[in-house]
């Protein structure tokens, strides 16, 4: 008798069906990949030894995109954006993702970027994770940030 009344105790009604508790508690585990893109909100590391960059490391505060410039508003590597740093909003470039990366590519195992001032020039004088070498292809502001870039991968 106990056991009877135990199976029904485990017994849950959802939408219209009987289910017991361990179904309705894998219901709630979800197998499908995750969106893995840089867009608004998302958490990147700031790399650079910037100021800004080591308060917000050591403080443990979150960093996070505020704004993509791209036209479908999803970041890669050699995006730039604008970011959320101690109380302040400062744009960067992106130079390591998560995401899946193109063919050829390397990935990273957290989403890193390199913080610069309104003229495209980094604020910090070092980087301290390498870079991918597919960004030395890039024109214009990119490549004050790759001569402060002393390991390419």
């Amino acid at each position: 008798m106990l056991a009877t009344n135990s199976r029904l105790a485990l017994k849950l009604v959802h939408r219209n069906s009987v289910r017991c508790v361990q179904c309705a508690i894998q219901q709630n585990f979800s197998t499908t990949q995750s969106l893995s893109e840089l867009r608004k909100l998302s958490s990147v590391k700031i790399v650079d030894n910037s100021v800004i960059g080591k308060k917000a490391l050591e403080r443990g505060s979150k960093v996070k995109i505020l704004q993509v410039y791209t036209k479908n508003e999803v970041a890669r590597a050699g995006d730039k954006v604008l970011v959320s740093i101690e109380k302040e909003r400062k744009k960067a470039y992106i130079v390591g993702c998560v995401q899946k990366p193109k063919v050829m590519q390397p990935r990273f195992d957290s989403n890193n970027a390199v913080l610069i001032d309104d003229t495209g020039a980094p604020i910090g004088t070092r980087i301290r994770v390498p870079l991918p070498s597919h960004l030395r292809g890039r024109s214009g502001d990119f490549t004050k940030i790759l001569s402060i870039a002393s390991k390419f991968v």
